[in-house]
């Protein structure tokens, strides 16, 4: 392949500055005074021994990137998660001497604690995942969390199906040094030594190597994607296993209480299964991504209701609502402050005190975007209070009432004799007097004629009025009743 212009010689890279790691192939040294329109950040030199630079030559995987220069979303993906080669290095000759990359950040380095007592300042690398947790302590070296050893994995998974979806290359060298992580508020992995990629048909013409421990079954002349997977399932069972010898542990039933079925059977059949079968780096990921209770998609509102539309002024109104990967729901709008609630359980209702006319705004949120619905209007309406009323109330002009004298509390009321009725004032005396059968004289009968048609005789209908506007019996009516 000839050079591209974009390829530099050393000479253009500046003042070459310390050096900051050194390994089989290669040495790092830091470039201070280089930096590059495209390459946000601070940037290194990976200058390859001699003969130690790879054979089929990193222009393309350099040109990989500049593909997507056209895709600023994809570009930075890579770039946060890649220590991705950036620039071709060569002599005037056009022989490659080596790569420039990106600096890791420091987020990825740490300090520990060497068994001499020493000091060292270091890359945070994936071998330190599978550390026991007491050695760990001991030496000063990090102890990851369940969640953060999960989300370390999901990390590791989602990257991986980038690379082989959008890129369609094979990393290869997956391996204990391969990779860096951090820990804090946002854990992650970054992977490194990225020069190893091959895009997918150079595999069998040009090899690849495999670190001690990470050897696939099918041997090493067999790398490729399907390779990726089963150092993924490695990568995986190791890094939630933390114990002794679990940088070589291959046994997939040691993740039992840790991971659950669906999990245990995805490293069955990445570890044990045939190479086509095992699972890919984005099953891994969803996968990942479900047991540590995240979204798979940006959220969608599917339903708001209002429990009224006429509210008083800071009286409370309920909204419920349905939604779809929602990790927040939050309503806006109507005087109201911001109410945010959460929304993993796909429903819930949120009140508020609204104080003004308008219309209410509900957003679902995650991680990977949002989703607004808004309500109809809402009529928002004062109460005032009596002291508020502009008109006079009405003033009643009515005679003194007359006190009623009341016996006091405790007097003694007078008592009759068995038998006896008591005196009733004559007004109830004479109402009285009305209502008794025998002070009653019957009304005479009515004569009504027959109906010409049946020929009946004249019959007589007693009419009491009185019996019947007073409830008392006749005796004559019914004889069992005493006269």
């Amino acid at each position: 392949m000839s050079p591209h212009p974009e390829d530099l010689t050393v000479d253009r890279l500046g003042q070459i500055g310390a050096l900051i790691g050194s390994g089989g192939q290669a040495k790092v040294f830091d470039l201070p005074a280089l930096s590059l329109a495209d390459v946000p950040g601070r940037l290194v030199y990976k200058k390859y021994k001699p003969g130690k630079a790879p054979a089929h030559g990193a222009r393309r995987i350099v040109a990989l990137r500049r593909a997507l220069q056209s895709d600023p979303a994809k570009l930075a993906r890579l770039d946060a998660a890649t220590a991705w080669p950036v620039r071709h290095v060569i002599d005037h000759g056009g022989t490659t001497l080596g790569l420039v990359l990106p600096r890791i950040p420091d987020s990825f380095f740490h300090y520990q604690r060497l068994p001499s007592g020493d000091i060292k300042h270091g890359p945070r690398e994936v071998q330190f995942l599978f550390i026991p947790p007491d050695r760990a302590l001991m030496y000063g070296t990090p102890t990851p969390t369940p969640p953060e050893r999960l989300t370390i994995c999901r990390d590791f998974a989602a990257i991986l199906a980038f690379l082989h979806g959008e890129l369609r290359v094979a990393f290869g060298d997956i391996n204990a040094r391969n990779a860096v992580f951090r820990l804090g508020t946002d854990p992650t992995i970054m992977l490194v030594d990225c020069d190893a990629v091959r895009v997918v048909g150079d595999m069998a013409a040009i090899p690849q190597l495999n670190a001690p421990d990470w050897d696939p079954p099918e041997g090493p002349d067999a790398l490729g994607q399907p390779t990726d997977l089963y150092k993924l399932g490695l990568f995986v069972l190791r890094c939630l296993t933390p114990a002794k010898n679990s940088s070589i542990n291959r046994d997939p039933n040691e993740a039992r209480g840790v991971l659950d079925a669906a999990g245990l059977a995805l490293l069955q059949a990445a570890i044990r299964g045939p190479a086509d079968q095992r699972p890919s780096a984005e099953q891994w990921h969803r996968y990942l991504r479900r047991a540590l209770g995240e979204a798979m998609a940006p959220p969608r509102l599917e339903r708001v209701d209002l429990d009224r539309t006429i509210v008083a002024a800071g009286e409370p109104l309920a909204l419920s609502w349905s939604a779809e990967e929602a990790d927040t729901v939050t309503a806006s709008g109507v005087g109201i402050p911001d109410t945010e609630v959460p929304g993993t359980a796909g429903s819930g209702t949120i009140t508020v005190h609204p104080n003004r006319t308008g219309t209410i705004t509900l957003t679902a949120r995650n991680r990977l975007g949002e989703d607004s619905l808004r309500t109809g209007p809402i009529a928002v309406f004062d109460v005032a209070s009596f002291h508020d009323i502009p008109v006079q109330m009405p003033v009643l002009d009515l005679p003194p009432v007359t006190p009623v004298n009341l016996p006091a509390v405790g007097a003694v009321l007078p008592s009759f004799p068995k038998g006896n009725p008591v005196p009733l004032p004559p007004m109830a005396n004479a109402i009285d007097a009305w209502t008794q059968p025998e002070t009653r004289t019957p009304p005479p009968p009515v004569e009504l004629p027959p109906p010409p048609e049946f020929g009946f005789g004249p019959s007589a209908v007693p009419i009491d009025l009185a019996a019947i506007f007073s409830g008392a019996p006749d005796p004559e009516a019914d004889p069992k009743v005493p006269s």
